[in-house]
């Protein structure tokens, strides 16, 4: 009997590495823009995962759904959880007084969806991994790039923008139309 059961883990570290990989320079990856990068495609993923396959909305539209709603808190808890588990701590309640604006990555949702769907889309296909999974394991990858980028980023700060990266992708038609060709 073949083994399903799937590793959020590695294919976290996989969307982790792919990240530094595709928007890394030789003077190395931009912090706000890497985070905010696994946020956005968490938060694409979970908007993937809850419309039906004959779905098509202009790319970039607003999509709002009550399932988006429901869900997208589990994946901002995902990314808290997987900071904790690194030796940090955000109380994401107290997010709501922070001052942050995505203007801070150096590129928009619709580029981050241009450099990493392929790798995303791949990966899914590859491994059977449902565009829900994928978004549960682009949390952890946040809160992986969040943990590594603290020295330069605060961690308030970056569970923040991590927050409207997810927000932003989860509300959001992705912006190439490959998407709805892989449901």
């Amino acid at each position: 009997m073949q083994d399903t059961t799937i590793d959020l883990g590695r294919a976290a570290r996989f969307f982790n590495a792919t990240i530094q990989g595709a928007l890394g320079t030789p003077r190395g990856v931009h912090a706000d823009t890497a985070i905010a990068a696994a946020a956005r495609m968490a938060g694409t993923m979970l908007l993937m995962s809850v419309l039906p396959a004959t779905t098509r909305f202009a790319p970039g539209s607003p999509v709002l759904t009550e399932q988006v709603n429901v869900e997208g808190p589990a994946l901002l808890a995902l990314m808290q959880a997987t900071l904790q588990q690194l030796g940090g701590d955000v109380d994401t309640a107290s997010l709501d007084d922070v001052d942050i604006d995505l203007g801070r990555a150096q590129l928009s949702l619709l580029e981050t969806q241009q450099r990493l769907d392929r790798f995303y889309l791949t990966y899914c296909d590859e491994e059977r991994l449902s565009f829900r999974e994928a978004a549960s394991a682009s949390a952890i990858a946040a809160g992986m790039l969040i943990h590594a980028c603290r020295s330069v980023i605060d961690v308030r700060d970056a569970m923040a923008l991590a927050l409207c990266g997810l927000v932003e992708g989860a509300k959001t038609a992705p912006g190439t139309q490959h998407w709805y060709n892989v449901r």
